[in-house]
């Protein structure tokens, strides 16, 4: 991949082509991001860019047999750990790694390098399920990163999302992320680095990506869903600059969102002091997988904003697409004020909760039953 196919981060790829101009590239980076900023590619691009042997132009040439083998992900020095789980077809008992899913991670990646933690688990089928990287992942990078390089270059490990990381597992990682071999590289990708132990987070170098440039991200939007300018330029407003959450508002613009049906169920049942409703909502958001659950959540939060914006006549910037309006409008009149701390304590104790693997059917019950008690 190279930095040409990344969407915007202009400073960042500059910062990294000047860094390794200056051959002062830290053996431990950790990039991080809100979902959908490019950090993934970023990382990819930048070891094809330390590799590549005809680098021009702040961008590796993408055309010798070393690029070829980075955009096709089969180059022997590049590998990837990721979160994953048992599944159907491969038992707990097996202890699945990434080498497991080997070939559906580049298939994953070269369709889509902006690719989401609920994307990848829909991919290998454990969307009910977190993926985690374990002890087992832990001595496989170590031995993956003891060996000699292939190719007689630099080497590089990319763990993506190494909040999955269990402390088994960092703590058998710490001596390589400290003292690598030499050309040695490890690149961490995470949208969440509050959850990345410690021990492990001191140890690196950290980047942070900003959302993508307005016009980038707009530009790419136009190409995509061939939109109007000003369209899309009102998505890249909306999705916080990211592509990822951008590409989602598009595509639930032009259906029914499954998580407009889990809204409208609970806040009816509230509304309506229909308590079999109330139930009836968080018995089937129980059963979806846990970045489903998240992304609801998530949801939920944009809706009482765009409805707490609406209820105090501030439309204007409540940034609702058109198809929306009317549904915003509607529970703005009948949602009292007061409601709205109330919720969003409720769905941001619910968030944690997710995070902290707590029973899923414990945290939507309790979710409906604060919000059947304050709507």
């Amino acid at each position: 991949m190279r930095f040409a196919a990344i969407v915007g981060q202009k400073k960042l790829k500059e910062q990294f082509i000047a860094m390794a101009a200056d051959e002062r590239v830290s053996h431990a980076l950790l990039l991080y991001e809100e979902s959908g900023l490019g950090a993934l590619p970023m990382a990819i691009a930048f070891a094809q860019y330390l590799c590549c042997p005809n680098k021009a132009d702040g961008d590796s040439c993408g055309s010798c047999p070393t690029c070829n083998k980075f955009q096709k992900l089969i180059h022997p020095d590049l590998h990837f750990a990721m979160p994953v789980n048992s599944t159907k077809t491969i038992s707990a008992d097996k202890k699945p790694v990434s080498d497991t899913f080997a070939a559906a991670w580049r298939e994953a990646i070269i369709s889509d390098p902006y690719l989401t933690e609920q994307q990848w688990y829909e991919k290998i089928g454990i969307e009910n399920k977190s993926g985690i990287i374990g002890v087992n992942e832990a001595a496989l990078i170590g031995r993956k990163m003891s060996m000699r390089s292939f190719e007689g270059g630099k080497k590089f490990m990319i763990i993506w999302l190494p909040e999955r990381m269990n402390q088994e597992a960092a703590n058998k990682l710490l001596k390589l992320i400290e003292e690598p071999p030499p050309d040695t590289f490890i690149f961490l990708v995470s949208e969440s680095p509050e959850n990345v132990i410690v021990t492990v987070l001191s140890r690196c170098q950290i980047f942070r990506l900003p959302p993508i440039e307005s016009e980038s991200l707009s530009m790419e939007l136009v190409e995509e869903f061939d939109t109007d300018i000003e369209q899309a330029r009102f998505w890249t407003k909306i999705s916080g600059g990211s592509l990822s959450k951008a590409r989602r508002l598009i595509k639930e613009s032009e259906s029914s969102s499954i998580y407009d049906v889990y809204l409208a169920t609970l806040l009816e049942g509230c509304a309506n002091k229909d308590l079999k409703k109330v139930i009836s909502f968080w018995e089937e958001i129980s059963l979806k997988g846990r970045e489903s659950q998240r992304q609801f959540c998530e949801y939920a939060l944009e809706f009482l904003r765009r409805s707490l914006m609406t209820n105090i006549g501030s439309v204007n910037i409540s940034n609702t697409p058109d198809s929306a309006k009317e549904y915003i409008t509607y529970w703005a009149a009948k949602i009292k004020p007061g409601f709205y701390p109330k919720a969003y304590e409720a769905i941001n104790k619910a968030l944690e909760d997710i995070d902290r693997n707590v029973n899923s059917r414990y945290i939507f019950a309790d979710l409906g039953n604060r919000f059947f008690l304050s709507l």
